[in-house]
């Protein structure tokens, strides 16, 4: 379906279709990061015990992320996104009763098919993301990544409300999920623009099953974005995972403000990514990438060598805005040529969750032999990788009569990037 064929109207629409999908994925994950230490104790498990749970988890995404060009391929995204929907309920409801049968093997296979299944939503919701900013003309993917940040401290905050009312969490997991769920099939027809498989002659069709990493290895572009992906992600995480922890042990502070400070690194992300999103059809993606790593790199060493704590929240809100732009930039330039978006969204994003799968135990391994919040400034390595990669995700400029491209250069795409473009190798200069 071409640009120019798609009624205004219903662009709109689709837009506050994905918007929905973005909020519910924001309150899923807030549930089940709000009950993570009700899990444990259900499950009876140490921190190690835990994670090696999760660990698992990722796994079902990576296989979600592995299978998800080829399923579209065979039923199309509008299908597979209501599969998917189904499976995520299905999946936390099993989570929920694994917890209260105190059955760490079930948790593990039901965490397994929910983060599969949950990974397959986003993929989804992202390539669709890039198709609306696409038809829309303007740089507007940060903005549902900041509905989905605010979605998620609402659901931590609504599970913390659960929690303090004593209510169980298979209850608050069936309840909660149910509801988005619900929302996601209802809205599904409406956020899917063309949900129908993609013609024959498209690289998922012709490619089989595990088109997602053929795309990743052969194309340099897609593999430069799932790098640049895997660094926002580790700049974004390092400082979820960690950055409390390091308040609390390394400045002698309570849980209560580390939380509260953390949550100021999160506001400043959604802000920016809220207000900031025309900075990126002015300036262009490379230059924001490029000033995005620079905030990440001097936050984080202010909050490693800051002598007072009032460095503290200064250094969170420079990294908060450091953080802000890295992911959805790349997820948009993933989808800059809509035939291919969604192999090559899924094959970026990817590189998400293998950065959830290793970063956090590298900082972690690094924090046994020097201060906690000096081991964070692994973020720094990331900040300047991403740096070094921002080019690649410089927008495509299609060919005279090319089809593919949609609306020209794509969002985000100033004077001065089509003019590079044109001249560009596949990564430009």
């Amino acid at each position: 379906m071409e640009a120019s064929s798609v009624d205004a109207r219903r662009v709109r629409a689709a837009r506050v279709g994905v918007l929905v999908l973005f909020v519910g994925m924001g309150i899923m994950l807030g549930t089940h990061v709000s009950r993570v230490p009700s899990i444990r104790d259900a499950l009876g498990l140490t921190p190690a015990g835990l994670a090696a749970l999760f660990i698992i988890g990722s796994v079902g995404g990576l296989v979600a992320f592995a299978l998800l060009g080829g399923l579209v391929a065979r039923m199309g995204s509008l299908a597979l996104i209501r599969l998917a929907s189904g499976a995520t309920i299905v999946g936390f409801w099993a989570m929920g009763y694994a917890a209260h049968l105190g059955t760490s093997l079930g948790f593990a296979l039901a965490l397994f098919v929910t983060l599969g299944a949950f990974e397959t939503v986003n993929a989804l919701a992202n390539a669709e993301a890039a198709t609306v900013e696409r038809l829309v003309g303007r740089s507007i993917m940060s903005q549902f990544h900041a509905a989905f940040s605010l979605a998620l401290l609402a659901g931590v905050g609504i599970g913390a409300l659960y929690s303090h009312a004593g209510v169980a969490v298979g209850v608050h997991f069936a309840v909660n999920v149910a509801v988005v769920g619900a929302a996601f099939l209802a809205v599904a027809a409406v956020a899917i623009i063309d949900g129908r498989p993609p013609p024959a002659d498209s690289v998922e069709s012709k490619d089989g099953l595990f088109v997602t990493l053929k795309v990743a290895g052969r194309e340099p572009r897609t593999l430069a974005l799932g790098f640049i992906l895997f660094c926002a992600f580790t700049v974004e995480m390092g400082a979820a995972d960690w950055v409390p922890l390091a308040i609390v042990d390394d400045f002698g502070r309570t849980e209560a403000l580390a939380a509260a400070l953390y949550a100021v690194l999160v506001v400043a992300q959604s802000v920016i990514r809220m207000m900031g999103a025309p900075l990126i059809d002015r300036l262009g993606r490379v230059t924001v990438l490029r000033a995005c790593a620079v905030l990440v790199a001097a936050g984080a060493v202010v909050f490693a060598f800051t002598p007072a704590f009032w460095g503290v929240p200064l250094a969170l809100l420079i990294w908060g805005c450091g953080v802000s732009f890295g992911y959805p930039l790349a997820i948009s330039a993933a989808g800059d040529d809509r035939t291919h978006a969604t192999a090559r969204v899924a094959a970026v994003a990817a590189f998400g969750t293998i950065a959830g799968l290793t970063m956090p135990q590298v900082i972690g391994f690094i924090a046994e032999h020097i201060e906690l919040r000096k081991a964070l400034l692994v973020t720094v390595v990331a900040a300047v990788a991403m740096f070094a990669l921002a080019p690649a995700a410089r927008p495509l400029v299609a060919a005279p009569g090319a089809l593919g491209a949609g609306a020209g250069a794509g969002a985000g795409a100033t004077e001065r990037d089509r003019e590079e473009a044109r001249d560009a190798d596949t990564l430009g200069p």
